[in-house]
Parts: structure tokens; C-alpha cells; sequence
């Protein structure tokens, strides 16, 4: 059932049209495959469970049914283009907020409520499409049920889909029509949960250091101090809270 939250925001100007799938592989993947002719900004496609989510690195994102699982096709300019999970990390956080305690952003691109990972997010250009970006978002509802792998460090939020996916469009929306780049660098910062904590830093190339996350510049890189004392600014990589 399509929730008021939604209902107002397909109303409000036009921006989102939403296709419901029962399964799909990937939300992204199949935003990936549409023809030319298909693409229009704010086409967003919801499933209810995918068969091969993906996170960042190359990671499996587990996408049980129940799940909120959806893409969003942009168009964006190059500026707004660097901020799209920023942007939508917040549009989520918030969303989220109105549903739990303790809920923040661990740099990049996890939400999190206290301290255990709700959501993730993966934006990703496409040959394909050219100059469109989709942003693809999953949140996990409802479910106890983890996966070995991750049922240390992952949660759900207690929410309807439906609701919730009306809810982070709004905040996207708001977000991506009125960019304001340091605006949202602030937002951010005040929402990410890894700033001040010693932290494990896990580059792409694979080097590994401990280092203390010190703060976030005007383009959302996090600032860590290695053991060392050496400043390094981070705008790639993988970052873990050390307790």
C-alpha cells in the first residue's frame, strides 16, 4: 500500500515516478540496462528483495525481502555529481531519525544506528546512459534475521517501506534541487559518527594504518592523523571505529 509520505511526494512537482518490482538482481543494474530513450531523471525503481545486491568494493549488500531496496536515476551536474552520496546519506540519516535513537554516518556511506549498520548506499555512473548517475540505496526493516557474516554489526529499522521510501525522496530531493555545497559538507559533518574516534583506515590498494579521524573537509574527504603524526586526506577507502 502506498503510503501518505510517498503519495505527497509523487504529487509534489513531478520529479519521481516509481516502478515496483517483486525481484530483481540489482536496482542499480537495471537502471543500468534501460535504453536511452527510457532515461529520465527521478525514475526511481523499488524491489522487493534483490538476488545480487551490491555495496562498495565489490561487496555483496544482503537484500532479504522486507528490505527497502530502491535506485534513483539523476542527471546531475559534475559539482553536484561528487556530493550524490553525501546528499543521500543525509536524505536517509534524517528519514531514519524519525524512527530511532543514536543514528548517524559512518564515513562514507553508512548509516547506522548506534553503532550497527542500517543502510548503505552505492552511487555509480553509466556508460550506458550518458551523463546520468544513479544513486542506489538499501535499508534493511524489520529484520533480526542476519546473515552470519554480519549479524554483529547490522540492525534494522522499525519502519513501513513505503513510508520510509516517501520520507528519504522528500529529504533527497530537497538536498539534490536546492545543492548548496557548503551547506551540505556542515550537514554532513554534524551526521558523521567516525569524527574524533581512532579508527582502522583500509585503502583500495589494501594498506591498512590506524589513525585518528580528525575531521571532514569542504568536500566531505575525512582528515585522519596516522600513529606517525603524518596528516593524510582520505577521499576513497574504507574506515572502521576501533572501540
Amino acid at each position: 500500500m502506498i503510503s501518505i509520505s510517498l503519495k505527497k511526494e509523487l504529487s509534489a512537482g513531478g520529479f519521481f515516478k516509481v516502478k515496483h518490482l517483486k525481484v530483481v538482481g540489482s536496482t542499480n543494474d537495471f537502471l543500468k540496462a534501460l535504453p536511452q530513450n527510457k532515461a529520465k531523471e527521478g525514475f526511481v525503481v523499488v524491489a522487493d528483495e534483490q538476488t545480487n545486491g551490491r555495496g562498495r568494493l565489490g561487496r555483496t549488500f544482503f537484500s532479504k525481502k522486507g528490505g527497502l531496496y530502491f535506485s534513483i536515476l539523476l542527471k546531475p551536474s559534475e559539482e553536484v555529481r561528487d556530493f550524490l552520496t553525501v546528499i543521500a546519506a543525509i536524505a536517509v540519516c534524517d528519514a531514519v531519525r524519525e524512527y530511532a535513537n543514536d543514528v548517524g554516518v559512518k564515513w562514507v556511506n553508512d548509516v547506522q544506528i548506534l553503532g550497527k549498520k542500517c543502510c548503505g548506499i552505492l552511487a555509480e555512473s553509466t556508460e550506458n546512459l550518458k551523463n546520468y548517475a544513479i544513486v542506489g540505496i538499501g535499508v534493511n526493516l524489520g529484520n533480526t534475521d542476519f546473515d552470519e557474516s554480519i549479524k554483529d554489526i547490522a540492525t534494522s529499522v522499525n519502519a513501513d517501506r513505503w513510508e520510509l521510501l516517501g520520507e528519504i525522496l522528500a529529504n533527497f530531493k530537497a538536498l539534490y534541487q536546492n545543492f548548496d555545497k557548503v551547506k551540505i559538507a556542515e550537514e554532513y559533518k554534524a551526521r558523521c559518527s567516525v569524527i574524533g574516534s581512532k579508527v582502522k583506515v583500509v585503502q583500495n590498494d589494501g594498506e591498512e594504518y590506524f589513525a585518528t579521524a580528525e575531521d571532514l573537509d569542504e568536500d566531505c574527504r575525512l582528515v585522519v592523523r596516522s600513529e606517525d603524526g603524518t596528516q593524510k586526506v582520505l577521499s576513497s577507502g574504507e574506515v572502521k571505529i576501533i572501540i
